[in-house]
């Protein structure tokens, strides 16, 4: 691993990750103990070059988690980053004051994952 950092699916020693998963958008590094961290400064937008075609919208229960909401939308609970990033929502523990979300249509995950993985380059 270099010192700028590395994909964890590209680093030998860490386990690979699944192509949902929110880690994916982050680098790991290693500290001078040869510890392995995230750098989480990274910032996606994707949502604002999208039109309202692409998404739906429906109301969330305060009680129900985003992985919840996820595997409702996606048939994975690994994709509530991307719902959480669809809603300019910052705090994963917070829920819209309404209820109301906008979900990216299932058919247009994969597009977007891979406009995503082009803003990583």
């Amino acid at each position: 691993m270099t010192d700028l950092g590395s994909y964890q699916n590209n680093v030998n020693e860490l386990p690979g990750l699944g192509e949902f998963r929110y880690e994916n958008i982050f680098k790991v590094y290693k500290t001078k103990n040869n510890q392995f961290f995230f750098n989480i400064t990274k910032k996606i937008d994707f949502a604002a070059q999208l039109d309202d075609s692409y998404f739906y919208e429906t109301i969330v229960p305060d009680a129900m988690p985003w992985t919840t909401v996820s595997y409702n939308a996606y048939n994975t609970t690994e994709l509530w980053w991307l719902i959480l990033l669809t809603n300019k929502i910052q705090n994963p523990t917070e829920k819209p004051a309404d209820g109301k979300i906008r979900i990216l249509k299932p058919e247009y995950i994969r597009i977007v994952l891979s406009e995503v993985s082009e803003q990583l380059q």
